[in-house]
């Protein structure tokens, strides 16, 4: 019984672990998502002053231009975070099936063995009131 307490201590740190890097995983997504927002607010104001003061339309190409480049970065971005989120998550439902397993198991043992105990206290119950009914007996005689 001890080892398997063993493995299901290991197994909990796993899923811990596991827990921590999908944390990460989520919250890098969760900053490139709203580097996104950020860019298409950017972009946005960007557009608002060029419609107030056409002048300064001369910057303004540049800015697509990186803005353009810079949308499809974090886009590559987003995608390969995303991945990286739906992976976490896979091993960590593997992680903790496993250790839903263990625990099973340790449940079922434990199930057994008090169910051994209790056989082996009726039995001697039962020899301790066989002995008592004898000895009743040799006395009653």
């Amino acid at each position: 019984m001890k080892s398997i307490a063993t493995l299901i201590k290991l197994q909990k740190s796993r899923v811990d672990e596991q827990r921590q890097i999908l944390a990460e995983q989520q919250s890098i997504l969760d900053r490139i998502e709203q580097e996104v927002v950020q860019l298409a607010t950017q972009q946005a104001i960007e557009q608002e002053a060029v419609r107030a003061a056409p002048e300064t339309s001369s910057t303004y190409g540049a800015f697509v231009k990186w803005a353009t480049e810079r949308a499809r970065q974090l886009e590559v971005a987003r995608f390969a975070a995303v991945a990286a989120v739906e992976q976490a998550r896979e091993v960590l439902a593997e992680l903790f099936e496993e250790q839903k397993r263990y625990e099973i198991v340790a449940a079922n043992r434990a199930a057994e063995e008090e169910k051994e105990k209790l056989k082996q206290e009726q039995g001697e119950l039962d020899e301790t009131a066989v002995m008592n009914y004898e000895r009743k007996q040799r006395e009653g005689k």
